[in-house]
């Protein structure tokens, strides 16, 4: 065996190292111009990543045999390799010009012709070599893939069908034509193709992603958050973490959300997207604390953010800190011209901080900023309703039933105003109509008390039953039962409700109808015990000594009724029921 066919056998056996160390020597004795050991040494550098030593290798081979095509070829490999693209153009195009029909150099030409963003050229040298070798896939491959790159989908999608025609199992082209066929906005065929690379090549990331991609833009995100999730197990990418977490907040998986903006967060605490993100997982997750406390720092660093400050003002509200909140809307207002968005949020924060002239005002400029604005007009109505401005009311309402016929919070309201000025009958419509759009719980309790009115008793209870199934502990839902039942004169079960109510809500209007049901039940002492309460908190009210007195009347303490009443008849004379119970027992 010659000293070169053992040379070959090393480099087919990989030993790329002992094969150098060999040819080595056989150039340095005595065979230093022999084209075929320069060119062999040259392929063994090339092995071992030595570009610029191949390089060398074949610029003398071309010089020993200038229309060598294959020293011609590798040559152009190197300067690929180096960086050095016009010089590997050139000796491409000298391959092809020696020997028309090498396959390879088209296709690594093509490939130059894309990376410098001459598409058409790559496009042209791809046909060419397409017609040499017609069932070689890579030209259509990266003929489609330039088209794609030119914008011209159509052809691109073409290109890369024959592809894979040709070549089925190959997952890249799979990954390009999902690329393809997601710009031309066909995403089911753009995520068939990606699993298709998925099945071929499980473990590449960049398939998933593209899945997860086309499921986030669809507002499908849980099922981007499965391919996210996949790709980023593939493969650590911060760009795959990042969508994961976007996805997360958006499914309202918010605890892994928060898990991984508070990661994003800590890597990166210049980026206060990240941190802002995380403040929203706070607040979703009611931890109102920590999310104000990253609020409050975010615009300290960025202290003329419009955002920032309604998101801290929002918390505040929230956490129900309303004075920090109209402050913090204040300022907003004063640093800039308020979007009637953020004014119809002051206008609400002004009805929570119960100002409402300030209130009115705001609505209305909103109203004149955005006429449609059927929420403000429907608001500035409630303003009025509680006002008792019964026809600018009306009239606001209705502004609003125009503009959104079918919203549930406006039906529901102009539902309440029928019931305020007595129009029973038609609240009952609109309540209805309201519970049919959505099941709300305060909605089915105000049905009820307004059912009490128009004399259908039963389905008042109804109404209430299923109320309290949904929000047992509702402190206003057992304050409204408590009231329904006590209209049903069915005692028991309003004191049990009143009862309720007032553990959560020790309010007066509670006491006094607890305070009723006692006496209608015959337990007058506890019910003059809550009369002596009240009275203490309002003086002189009249319906408050009357009932007291009515207590100790039943509780036969004749001479401490005729006192009460006594001064009862002092403040309001003419009150005949007074006159008859002290006619009655004196």
């Amino acid at each position: 065996m010659s000293e070169l066919d053992r040379i070959k056998d090393l480099i087919s056996e990989e030993s790329f190292n002992d094969a150098k160390k060999a040819l080595e020597e056989y150039l340095t004795n005595g065979h230093n111009n022999d084209i075929e050991a320069v060119k062999l040494m040259g392929l063994v550098n090339v092995n071992l990543e030595l570009f610029k030593e191949a390089r060398e290798n074949f610029e003398k081979a071309i010089k020993l045999s200038p229309k060598d095509a294959t020293a011609l070829f590798y040559l152009a490999n190197c300067y690929d390799n180096l960086g050095q693209i016009l010089d590997a153009e050139k000796y491409y195009l000298k391959v092809i010009e020696v020997r028309e029909n090498y396959v390879d150099a088209y296709k690594d030409l093509c490939i130059i012709y894309m990376k410098t963003n001459r598409e058409m050229n790559a496009i042209e040298i791809g046909k060419k070599g397409k017609l040499i070798a017609p069932n070689d896939f890579t030209f259509d491959y990266l003929i489609g893939t330039a088209n794609i790159t030119m914008k011209k989908y159509n052809e691109g999608i073409e290109h890369l069908e024959a592809a894979l025609a040709l070549n089925p199992s190959h997952f890249q082209i799979y990954n390009n034509l999902g690329t393809a066929y997601l710009l031309i906005g066909q995403r089911e065929k753009a995520i068939e193709c990606y699993q298709k690379a998925i099945k071929i090549k499980p473990d590449d990331s960049v398939s998933y992603y593209n899945i997860a991609s086309i499921y986030q833009i669809q507002n499908k995100h849980p099922q981007a958050c499965d391919y996210f999730e996949k790709a980023y197990q593939i493969e650590n990418r911060e760009n795959y973490l990042i969508s994961l977490a976007l996805s997360e907040l958006k499914a309202g998986f918010v605890e892994k959300a928060a898990k991984h903006y508070k990661a994003l967060a800590l890597l990166h605490p210049e980026k206060d997207s990240f941190q802002y993100n995380l403040a929203s997982c706070y607040e979703l997750l009611k931890n109102y604390e920590q999310a104000i406390i990253i609020m409050k720092r975010l615009l300290s660093r960025n202290p003329k953010s419009i955002t920032m400050a309604q998101k801290l003002a929002n918390l505040y509200i929230e956490t129900r800190q309303f004075r920090q909140a109209k402050d913090l809307y204040d300022s907003i207002i004063l640093k800039s011209s308020p979007t009637s968005d953020v004014l119809y949020q002051y206008a609400i924060l002004s009805t929570q901080l119960f100002d409402t002239g300030t209130a009115e005002k705001i609505f209305k400029k909103v109203i004149k900023m955005d006429p449609e604005n059927a929420t403000a007009h429907k608001d500035l109505g409630v303003i009025y309703l509680n006002q008792r401005l019964f026809d600018y009311a009306q009239e606001e309402f209705n502004t609003a039933m125009t503009l959104a016929p079918n919203d549930f919070d406006i039906i529901f309201e102009y539902a309440n105003y029928l019931y305020a000025i007595s129009k029973y009958k038609e609240a009952d419509k609109f309540y209805q109509k309201a519970l049919e759009i959505e099941d709300d719980v305060v909605a089915k309790a105000l049905s009820a008390i307004n059912k009490i009115e128009i004399g259908e008793l039963d389905e008042a209870e109804k109404l209430i039953v299923s109320a309290l199934n949904d929000q047992p502990e509702h402190e206003y839902i057992q304050f409204l039962a408590g009231r329904i039942y006590y209209s049903m004169k069915k005692y028991e079960e309003a004191k049990i409700y009143f009862i309720k109510s007032l553990e959560q809500n020790p309010d007066k209007e509670t006491k006094n109808l607890l305070a009723l049901t006692y006496y209608e039940l015959g337990e007058y002492e506890k019910a003059l015990n809550i009369f002596d309460a009240l009275l203490k908190e309002t003086e002189n009210s009249v319906p408050l000594l009357l009932n007291k007195a009515k207590c100790l009347e039943n509780l036969k303490r004749i001479d401490e009724a005729l006192k009460v009443l006594d001064e009862l008849t002092d403040i309001f004379p003419e009150c005949e029921e007074a006159h008859e119970i002290i006619r009655r027992i004196s």
